[in-house]
């Protein structure tokens, strides 16, 4: 505990020496919010290496990623429409917030081999993996009703949106700023709303059954490390 503890005070110490140092060069808010992204994902790295995990749990991330990896690429036929979202939703809600972010960060960089990588590749992991977070982090408001985690994909499809449109905003409107972001965004709304509709039934039609199982295979593994 301690451990961790010090790693965070570490970790926020840093950002907060690199924030200073960007400031003090005057460095343009591009290339603030691209270093501030490029910091979130190095830290959740950090998290998970650090962290203390069973194999079976260790399995079962590398299960959710490779499973949402494989799905997303013959879903990219439909635009917008694929289990990515909801997959790392479940992650985020069954195995907890660092687990959820790993999940939809190796989705992302998995299946951006077949799909093609790009600049768009480390919005997208941020995306997913700030999914994972919100889930793991919520599970206690969001466990109250099935009903909220169907709602709460639906409207992550937008908030993966809005979070992936930057990388187009950062590269092709200048100068940045709040009014350039949102209306950087506009234009992928038909996306999103596709995608939002895709989390939903992906949520209403497998959400309850992928919970169950993976909240069943933790009791399992908790069981077994008592056992040992």
């Amino acid at each position: 505990m301690r451990r961790r503890i010090k790693l965070g005070f570490i970790l926020i110490a840093l950002y907060l020496a690199i924030i200073f140092v960007m400031t003090y060069n005057n460095l343009k808010m591009d290339k603030a919010i691209e270093i501030s992204s490029i910091f979130i994902i190095i830290t959740f790295i950090i998290l998970f290496e650090n962290k203390e995990m069973s194999a079976r749990t260790m399995a079962a991330v590398a299960t959710m990623a490779a499973l949402g990896g494989v799905l997303r690429v013959p879903c990219a036929v439909i635009p917008g429409f694929q289990p990515v979202t909801f997959i790392t939703a479940v992650a985020g809600y069954t195995l907890g917030p660092i687990n959820g972010f790993m999940v939809g960060a190796i989705c992302a960089f998995i299946s951006n081999f077949f799909l093609g990588h790009g600049p768009w590749t480390m919005w997208q992991i941020l995306g997913w993996g700030l999914c994972g977070m919100f889930f793991g982090i919520f599970k206690v408001f969001i466990q109250k009703s099935f009903k909220i985690f169907i709602v709460l994909c639906g409207l992550w499809g937008y908030i993966y949106g809005f979070i992936l449109n930057q990388w187009y905003v950062l590269e092709f409107i200048h100068p940045i700023n709040l009014k350039a972001m949102f209306i950087g965004s506009i234009g992928s709304f038909g996306h999103d709303t596709l995608h939002a509709i895709g989390n939903v039934l992906f949520a209403y039609l497998f959400g309850k059954t992928f919970i169950e199982a993976l909240e069943r295979y933790n009791r399992k593994n908790e069981f077994l490390r008592i056992k040992v």
